[in-house]
């Protein structure tokens, strides 16, 4: 069956542009499935406005040959910005998914201050003159009510209106999602070869998961979906930051693996993170030994979610992937021993991370908006009429 028309075809097809880079008119008819003509008069608009221009022909199947439509990535950009408990961190990111150097600010999300002051640092690095902004995208550990009220306990916040002070503040759109939501996203934006059933999860700092479902992020009644570091794996076990008791975090997330490598005397008192990694690169084998049972750990989990979801691909990320080498000898036989013998052929493939990663994630918020119907409703229209397109 072919996919249904986008509703909003200019926002589609700059997203298809931004994603795919230069397409003829032909061909993008066929990717929107669409008819030429309604791409030949969203076309007239856009290149009107400038969004897009005309750059090169390419030979055709027959007649003229093509000409190809890119993005001006000069014009259009989002604010990406990543909210932890210690520190915000925003970077403008153009269309094709090409972030600027990140600008990072310590903060303390726990204290009362803390959202305004998150405002007023967006709203400076917005500036004056925000004409090449399309919006604002903030991802966060968290979830975003019906109300458009952010909860997040890793954070300490309850009900807290982010978007809603953001947007007022600055003029522009502000679309908040969970942050791995938000790297599902962006997956989905710029990854046009992923199958239409994915779990992605983030192994470093928290556990987390993200399932895209077809074209959607699948978030649940209340927004909480894919917290996967918050699934009880021993009902006895350690206290977690979200109130609870025995949740995955508190097994294989940074603090709990260095919090575990201090206690068996893998590393001296005090030392941090960067230590044990250092360790597992060195060949130190208590340390190896760890990853590869924190890698267990996760196989079990991603397991049990292969039973319950049946996802078509499995991709690890976060700021722990980089250490995956040394986790994933555990991980392998924990998943495959556990999951059918028609699941074999199951996929876990590894994303690399950058610094930008998480700005990315976050401006594809904005960026997929007008066609990603978990955005509010309020901000998916700004974002339209920004773009100053019709069907």
């Amino acid at each position: 069956m072919p996919a249904q028309a986008p509703s909003d075809l200019g926002a589609a097809l700059i997203g298809l542009i931004g994603t795919r880079g230069p397409l003829s008119r032909a061909d993008a008819a066929r990717l929107l499935n669409v008819s030429p003509t309604r791409i030949t008069r969203i076309t007239k608009s856009l290149l009107a406005t400038g969004l897009i221009t005309e750059t090169g022909t390419v030979p055709s199947d027959g007649g003229r040959p093509a000409t190809m439509l890119a993005l001006r990535i000069d014009r259009r950009h989002a604010l990406g910005v990543k909210v932890t408990p210690n520190h915000l961190t925003y970077s403008r990111v153009d269309l094709a998914g090409q972030a600027s150097p990140a600008t990072s600010i310590n903060l303390n999300t726990a204290a009362p201050d803390a959202p305004e002051r998150i405002v007023r640092a967006i709203a400076d690095a917005v500036g004056d003159t925000p004409s090449d902004l399309l919006g604002i995208g903030l991802a966060l550990p968290g979830s975003l009510d019906s109300d458009g009220l952010v909860n997040s306990t890793v954070l300490g916040w309850q009900r807290v209106a982010l978007p809603a002070m953001l947007s007022q503040r600055t003029g522009l759109p502000a679309i908040v999602d969970n942050d791995v939501n938000a790297l599902a996203i962006a997956a989905q934006l710029y990854e046009n070869t992923l199958p239409g059933d994915v779990a992605l999860v983030t192994i470093g700092f928290g556990i987390g998961c993200a399932f895209a479902m077809g074209s959607q992020i699948y978030r649940g009644a209340h927004g909480g979906a894919g917290e996967l570091g918050h699934t009880v794996v021993d009902p006895d076990g350690e206290p977690c930051v979200c109130g609870l008791r025995g949740c995955l975090e508190t097994l294989i997330s940074d603090n709990a693996l260095t919090r575990r490598a201090r206690a068996t005397g893998i590393l001296p008192e005090g030392a941090g993170k960067d230590a044990l990694n250092t360790a597992a690169a060195a060949g130190d084998a208590a340390a190896l030994e760890l990853f590869s049972w924190a890698g267990a750990q996760l196989g079990y989990a991603l397991a049990s979610l292969v039973h319950l979801l049946d996802p078509a691909l499995i991709i690890i990320s976060g700021e722990g992937a980089d250490m995956w080498q040394y986790w994933e000898p555990g991980f392998t036989p924990a998943l495959r021993q556990h999951i059918p013998r028609h699941r074999q052929d199951l996929r876990v493939i590894t994303r690399d991370w950058g610094e930008d990663t998480w700005a990315v994630g976050a401006a594809a918020l904005v960026f997929a908006s007008p066609f990603e119907g978990a955005a509010p409703t309020a901000s998916r229209q700004q974002v339209r009429d920004l773009l100053q397109v019709s069907n």
